[in-house]
């Protein structure tokens, strides 16, 4: 007898392959069989008029810094990701500063202190592994944790020693089982390196056949410069690579997409692996002071920038640049966090600022300054062409570019509704691809590109994490007002062979764990 049948479902592999019907049988957590008429199981879900797929691997996800705090990570589920990628943007919490302060490191539970459990990736991984998720987890070292630990927040070059403990520190990670490095390189410390420190780091993620996840170093107008700079850090490290959020900001910079997926397809040919993933969102999300202060100024800390946002020649100088990047028009950007001011969450900065009676960048300024740099927001700064032409690709994965809402009340959609808004619009609207390529995107190449052997395909021996769900009605219902809102047309999800989500509302089971690199 069988754990679980799943009957008279249509079942989209994750192949590509056109949908086919048969019934799937699970037991012990894997896919035991599929076909007709497969005997008896202890329960049994009617999939009549659904589709059966593999369940979500979510390409680029932020959970790092909540997933020992928050194992349920719920809002990975109810949209039905059963795998995610974490540890992305090169900012992971191990291994741990070198000015962590231990008085004031805060408890993780029954963990202990943060210092203890993120003192190295390793430490990490082995405090993470002892626990249990609703879905699956696999985690990236950071280059700015590895810098942090090593260097501080210094805006230099690395000693030669200073560069050897970075890649033992790497090293830790890799043989721990993280999957590789993730570099941030517009956030302070990662965007202090220079080519040849990444080709180096990325040259012992080569060795344990890792990846390198990077948001480049310019998502505007020097993004094919920046583009190029990460292909050459893989073709010279030997590194397989993952270009983070696949994206063109800025008005004038829309179309770009189209010239970087050739420079991408063109890398292939030439022997460099390399893949992107996307959200499908127009709107990105990141603090105000990575979008409106360039690095330099924020190089040494908080107090240091808000010195430096004090000064009214840095301001001139500082609104002068950001007018000629952005314009004068800010109606484009909708704060999300800010510290000290929630009634400033929900609006966008030209009504704060009337609020306050001033100019739209000085209100960013102070806003930055009042909030002690914690204040983030929405910037709705690419366009729905160059989602169109990302998504089309068939090197493109999809993601989330987010963890999980914790205690959050107001945040970006995308935490909720990505993987159901994908298909809702990119298969059904504007049918950009088709529905057994978009589950492709979200099942056997995230799983094959990272490694996960038995994920990503309803086939017989694989793990039974699955998806039913009505092809039809499935959509995202969360917005940048009422980001709370869950998906519908989501029926089931299954994390090893047990129902974890039902009518996209999580059941309480965590049947998920840590997922190592090459386990």
């Amino acid at each position: 007898m069988y754990d679980l049948i799943i009957k008279n479902g249509k079942v989209i592999d994750g192949t590509g392959s056109p949908a086919f019907s048969a019934d799937v049988a699970v037991h012990q957590g894997k896919i035991a069989r599929i076909g007709k008429d497969l005997g008896d199981a202890a329960q049994v879900i009617d999939a009549a008029g659904l589709v059966v797929t593999p369940g979500f691997i979510d390409s680029h996800s932020h959970s790092e810094d909540t997933l020992l705090i928050y194992p349920d990570q719920i809002e990975k589920v109810e949209q039905g990701i059963t795998t995610a990628i974490s540890g992305q943007c090169g900012d992971t919490p191990a291994p741990i500063s070198r000015d962590a302060d231990p008085a004031t490191a805060r408890e993780i539970g029954t963990l202990g202190k943060a210092t203890d459990v993120y003192r190295t990736m390793g430490t990490y991984l082995e405090a993470a592994g002892k626990l249990s998720f609703s879905g699956n987890h696999a985690l990236f070292v950071g280059h700015s944790a590895l810098r942090r630990a090593v260097m501080g927040i210094e805006n230099r070059v690395p000693t030669a020693e200073e560069m050897e403990k970075m890649k033992a520190l790497l090293r830790d990670g890799m043989e721990h089982g993280a999957i590789g490095i993730s570099f941030g390189l517009i956030y302070p410390p990662s965007c202090y390196a220079a080519t040849p420190e990444l080709i180096e780091l990325a040259t012992v993620v080569a060795e344990y056949n890792g990846l390198v996840s990077a948001h480049i170093r310019n998502e505007g107008d020097y993004l094919i410069r920046a583009l190029d700079e990460f292909l050459t850090v893989l073709r010279q490290s030997g590194a397989r690579g993952v270009y983070s959020h696949h994206k063109a900001m800025g008005k004038e910079n829309w179309g770009k997409v189209s010239h970087t997926v050739r420079m991408l397809e063109q890398a292939n040919e030439q022997g460099i692996e390399v893949y992107c993933d996307t959200y499908p969102y127009t709107a990105s999300s990141t603090s105000m002071a990575a979008r409106f202060v360039p690095k330099e100024y924020r190089a040494n800390g908080i107090e240091a920038l808000k010195a430096a946002l004090r000064d009214p020649d840095t301001r001139a100088e500082l609104t002068r640049r950001n007018i000629d990047t952005w314009g004068e028009d800010l109606n484009w950007v909708l704060v999300s966090r800010c510290n000290n001011h929630p009634e400033y969450i929900g609006l966008l900065v030209p009504e704060i600022a009337a609020m306050r009676g001033e100019q739209p960048y000085d209100a960013v300024y102070n806003m930055i300054i009042e909030s002690n740099d914690a204040c983030n927001a929405h910037f709705f700064t690419t366009c729905e062409e160059d989602i169109q032409t990302v998504m089309a690709y068939h090197r493109t994965m999809i993601c989330t570019d987010a963890g999980v809402v914790g205690s959050s009340k107001f945040y970006h959609p995308r935490f909720r509704g990505s993987f159901p808004r994908a298909i809702a619009r990119y298969v059904r609207h504007y049918k950009t691809v088709t529905l057994p390529e978009m589950i492709r995107k979200m099942t056997s190449m995230p799983a094959a590109v990272y490694g996960f052997r038995s994920k990503g395909l309803v086939a017989e021996g694989f793990d039974a994490d699955l998806c039913i769900f009505d092809p039809d009605k499935i959509a995202d219902q969360a917005d940048y007002k009422d980001p709370s809102k869950h998906a519908v047309g989501l029926n089931y999800v299954l994390v090893a062979g047990q129902v974890v989500v039902e009518d996209a509302i999580h059941n309480g089971k965590c049947p998920g764990k840590l997922l190592l690199h090459n386990q």
